[in-house]
């Protein structure tokens, strides 16, 4: 048996824990990502554990990366933008000014616009989860099918006093403005349809950059090289067509911008240890 190699392009489930509180598990397989919750003023805490998200922070972007925890205000009318187009995270979204003086987190003691001035007064905050953090994140999400309101909420209110008592560390990598929205826009290009094939040179061209320096945007942005991500992604598409449709080999194969049969063979056994039919077969 195959294990699903790609993810959804919705979150997994969003729950609303009271007025104005929701919590998100995330698995996305998308670059861009509209905010599920839509407010003025909307207080994100991510919780990731894979991949990553760029969050606008004055001039630059903070990268939350696999291990973090990061706190923000969302842009209104802005997307999310995922480098790598993966991302897994317990998202927390809060609208303070929808909290209830009752609500479960001010009965528990976490005063919210208390907690967004703590930890956004100076911007985006990012910084290592401890030990504990990251066993409660574990086992929250482990239980996520079947934990209860009442659970979620407890489980919540552990996350929060947890992150509350973690240092204040600087040093979450960051990216400039400019690099982020170059990066951004050759991904969604390449993207939107993989049978083109785009060269580093074509694009640095296009984007108006030495072949090197677009390369350079790239790794910083993406966390990997420009081919390794576009090759890993022509890779897991063409694994998607091989488990849920009956399309040949060679016709995949081009979808994903390869000409040669053998040579698409190859890369797809260089990335998954088994050729396209042995995948189709074991995938069923």
């Amino acid at each position: 048996m195959i294990t699903n190699t790609s993810t959804p392009t919705t979150p997994l489930e969003l729950h609303k824990l009271a007025a104005g509180i929701w919590l998100c598990f995330t698995r996305l397989d998308t670059h861009l990502y509209d905010v599920p919750v839509q407010c003025p003023r909307l207080l994100v805490f991510d919780f990731c554990r894979s991949g990553r998200r760029a969050v606008p922070d004055a001039d630059d972007y903070v990268l939350v990366t696999e291990g973090h925890a990061a706190v923000s205000f969302a842009v209104p009318g802005q997307p999310f933008y995922l480098p790598g187009s993966q991302y897994e995270a317990l998202q927390l979204f809060i609208n303070p000014e929808a909290v209830l003086p009752d609500s479960f987190l001010t009965l528990m003691g976490l005063e919210i616009n208390g907690i967004a001035d703590y930890f956004c007064r100076d911007g985006v905050h990012c910084c290592p989860m401890s030990e504990t953090l990251t066993t409660v994140l574990d086992e929250l999400w482990a239980d996520a099918e079947y934990a209860s309101a009442g659970e979620l909420r407890y489980a919540v209110v552990r996350l929060l006093y947890e992150l509350l008592r973690l240092p204040d560390e600087a040093g979450a990598a960051r990216c400039p403005a400019h690099q982020v929205a170059l990066v951004r826009d050759a991904e969604t290009l390449v993207l939107q349809d993989l049978s083109l094939r785009h060269s580093a040179k074509e694009l640095s061209a296009r984007f108006g950059l030495s072949e090197s320096g677009f390369k350079l945007y790239c790794q910083n942005v993406l966390g990997e090289g420009y081919l390794a991500y576009f090759r890993r992604k022509r890779m897991e598409r063409a694994a998607e067509l091989l488990r849920t449709t009956s399309q040949r080999v060679q016709d995949i194969a081009a979808q994903v911008g390869y000409e040669s049969q053998g040579k698409f063979a190859k890369a797809f056994y260089d990335q998954f240890r088994l050729m396209p039919m042995e995948y189709r077969r074991l995938a069923k």
